[in-house]
């Protein structure tokens, strides 16, 4: 298949695809006291939904760092449009491109299932200042059979699925002291994802949009989804 299933969000700017959705995000970061003068990183930040929410309604120095180019075209496309003073970095969460200690709030969303979730974390806990904050939105499985792991995780491109006690431990074993949840576990909905459709659209673009339809109607059940507010 040509295309990725983040292929398919960046070429058409989808962007709040992870758990819960924008909704929850906002809910979550509305909870927070986030001060002009704090540094709030977004790893994975996709197309900004959370990075520029967060620093146009807290008015805080956000950093947004993403991988995928068509992601970042897009913000940067965005930031200009928008005249928001977000900045915008090239980058993994595995090698985070910052000195140890710099930011206040690091906001990590549906990403660590997608990577080496060990490094990923032991990064996000270098560049947190003492006492700083990590929000964990992350999707967990339960009860899904090793074949319908194996056919979700080739599809998104998943490295590793989680229950709630594995991501507990992993946090942990970063070395976060607290680690608290503002939901518990809730059904992770299929994700609805608005497409203008065109005569131009590659055709394999919408194989991967159906194949992800079909995926969370037989497997939407067996994930659910978390939201972890995690201290240093």
């Amino acid at each position: 298949m040509p295309y990725s299933y983040v292929d398919l969000l960046g070429e058409f700017q989808i962007g709040s695809a992870h758990p819960g959705g924008f909704d929850r995000t906002k809910a979550v970061l509305q909870k927070e006291s986030f001060e002009k003068e704090m540094k709030v990183l977004d790893v994975g930040c996709g197309t900004g939904d959370s990075a520029f929410y967060i620093a146009k309604t807290f008015n805080c120095h956000v950093v947004g760092l993403e991988h995928h180019p068509v992601m970042i075209r897009t913000l940067e496309q965005r930031k200009k449009k928008e005249q928001t003073s977000i900045q915008i970095i090239e980058g993994t969460v595995e090698n985070l491109p910052f000195d140890s200690k710099m930011f206040d709030f690091v906001l990590c969303e549906s990403l660590l299932a997608f990577v080496d979730i060990n490094q990923a974390l032991n990064e996000c806990y270098r560049v947190l200042k003492d006492n700083g904050t990590l929000i964990i939105n992350e999707m967990i499985v339960k009860d899904m059979t090793i074949g319908d792991r194996e056919t979700f995780k080739e599809f998104y491109g998943v490295k590793e699925l989680h229950d709630e006690t594995q991501l507990v431990k992993k946090i942990e074993r970063a070395g976060f002291k607290t680690i608290k949840p503002f939901h518990n576990s809730s059904p992770l909905p299929a994700q609805p994802i608005d497409i203008q459709l065109t005569p131009n659209i590659d055709p394999e673009l919408l194989h991967v949009l159906d194949t992800h339809v079909k995926i969370q109607k037989e497997l939407g059940k067996n994930i659910e989804s978390i939201v972890l507010k995690c201290k240093k």
